[in-house]
């Protein structure tokens, strides 16, 4: 009877944590911060320019990336994050606001998609962004696409 009990927890154990389904959306799409001193494509460079006189939100598309542009001159976007949901990317941001004497915000991020160098079996994880800022939905303040 020991026997048994010991092989029933062993097999408990093994579907319990063998047989688990792990979410593992959080670490397919991602968004990577990048250094905007380093951008060498000049067409972003010259929209990024344009972009920081107004405050918003922008999403630039190349052929290769999305990115997603924060430009704070009042407020500066804080505690960003994205996660997938029935392929939607919910990009997720709250604003604090800027002292008068604190220099404008910037912050750029590349849409990181795990798998996604493979042109012919590409999975798609989203096909749509929803933009929340202070947990209310809002839109980009302009979208470039960049033609390379």
């Amino acid at each position: 009877m020991k026997k048994f009990s010991i092989i029933a927890l062993i097999l408990m154990t093994i579907f319990t944590f063998g047989c688990s389904k792990k979410d593992t959306s959080d670490n397919m799409v991602k968004l990577n911060k990048v250094d905007i001193s380093a951008i060498s494509n000049q067409q972003i460079k010259n929209f990024l320019t344009e972009a920081s006189e107004h405050e918003g939100i922008y999403k630039i598309e190349t052929k290769s990336n999305t990115y997603i542009y924060f430009n704070g001159i009042k407020n500066e976007f804080i505690d960003i994050n994205c996660s997938v949901e029935d392929n939607t990317l919910n990009i997720e941001s709250n604003k604090s606001k800027l002292e008068s004497n604190d220099s404008p915000s910037q912050k750029l991020y590349v849409i990181y998609q795990k798998n996604t160098t493979i042109s012919n079996d590409k999975t798609v994880y989203f096909d749509t962004i929803k933009l929340t800022v202070d947990g209310e939905e809002s839109s980009f303040k302009n979208s470039f696409v960049i033609k390379e």
